[in-house]
């Protein structure tokens, strides 16, 4: 009787323990290369449903070695709930499996910032371990000085280092201007759509608006940071503008994601993501500097600097572009537009100094993430 109990007993327990409230999930590698620190996203709403989850309760997300994985939870694509990510690398055509349960996660260490910059003049800077940026705002414009454009920070390290820059930069410690071992800002905007926003686009014309008005962080690490910028209204040929951008980052990316979305009083705009190229000229140096493929890209390799390097451009749009040309001092992308539907497409740099040959280097790169954008990574909840 006594050894019928026990084994009852060890049944019940062991039932217990399987049952216990967990999501075992896949992350399937469709493509022929291997895809390493992306991110795999889930809808909030299924975990929640599937763990209990009550008000106040953490999740852990473990991989098959049981090491927990950083995760965060973020808005989604059209900004309507909550999606969960968390960094993931799995090999080509080959799978990984993870386990979410309920739990006290570790604490991870931040992979990307950013902050409004009143203190010059209301930058609103971003970074994650791989690059930086930055966009103009309104004391700036105070100045006199406009820009609608984004600008490109070269690193070579993996620290978070925007405070650190400016902070030393503003003490006249060190310019960030110049490099002391981490990268520095050398990129150029000026009046220009800098590396890789959008514009309206009439008459062969670029159509900017000026400095953003707000910013919100909408998304804060520790995977990604997601920022909506708001500007005042401007015009396109005789349509007035109104303009809204949200950019997001992600961990180890050198490209941002875009969500331009135009207001205007009209059915239809033709829109151009540019990547800003020098005055004087721009046609003639074209030929050797730029790539253009319909299917979406742009890519375009900046006059070297003899100190600093060079550094490549790049922007990515899924659904391809219908004309790709040099125009108004760009290299642009151009894309018929509905008024109010959502822009989506990326952006982002590459240096010399950091990983990059030559352009022929870049390229490739370049291609490779049209074709991870492509063919995203599949997640599937077992």
């Amino acid at each position: 009787m006594k050894t019928i109990l026990l084994i009852s007993l060890v049944v019940i327990f062991s039932g217990c323990a399987l049952t216990k409230a967990q999501m075992a999930v896949t992350v399937h590698n469709p493509s022929s290369f291997d895809r390493n620190y992306e991110m795999a996203e889930i809808e909030w709403k299924e975990i929640q449903k599937k763990l209990n989850l009550q008000s106040g309760e953490n999740i852990i997300i473990t991989n098959s070695s049981n090491e927990q994985v950083p995760y965060q939870k973020v808005t989604n694509c059209d900004y309507s709930g909550e999606n969960l990510i968390f960094l993931t690398s799995v090999a080509a055509g080959k799978e990984e499996s993870y386990t979410i349960l309920k739990g006290k996660p570790e604490n991870f260490q931040p992979l990307v910032y950013g902050r409004l910059v009143p203190e010059r003049k209301d930058d609103f800077t971003w970074e994650n371990n791989r690059s930086a940026f930055r966009v103009y705002g309104p004391a700036l414009k105070a100045t006199g000085e406009i820009s609608n454009g984004m600008d490109y920070w070269s690193k070579k390290t993996e620290d978070l280092i925007i405070d650190k820059w400016y902070e030393n930069d503003l003490a006249k410690i060190s310019s960030y201007h110049s490099d002391h071992g981490e990268g520095l800002d050398f990129y150029k905007v000026g009046r220009t759509l800098g590396l890789g926003m959008t514009a309206p686009f009439d008459n062969d014309t670029l159509c900017l608006g000026d400095n953003f008005v707000t910013a919100e962080i909408i998304d804060n690490g520790p995977l990604r940071i997601t920022i909506k910028f708001t500007y005042d209204s401007y015009f396109a040929g005789s349509h007035a503008i109104k303009e809204t951008r949200i950019i997001s980052l992600d961990a180890y990316s050198l490209f941002n994601k875009v969500t331009n979305t135009f207001e205007a009083d009209t059915t239809l705009l033709t829109v151009a993501t540019g990547i800003v190229m020098p005055v004087d000229n721009p046609e003639e140096i074209a030929e050797t500097t730029t790539f253009g493929n319909n299917s979406g890209i742009i890519a375009y390799e900046t006059p070297e600097d003899k100190q600093n390097g060079t550094i490549f451009t790049a922007a990515i749009h899924p659904k391809g572009f219908n004309t790709i040309k040099v125009s108004d001092g760009h290299y642009v992308g151009i894309n018929n537009y509905q008024p109010g539907d959502k822009y989506n497409y990326f952006a982002g740099g590459g240096w010399s100094k950091a990983g990059f040959e030559d352009f022929n280097s870049w390229k490739e790169f370049v291609k490779l993430q049209k074709i991870k954008i492509d063919n995203p990574l599949i997640v599937k909840v077992n």
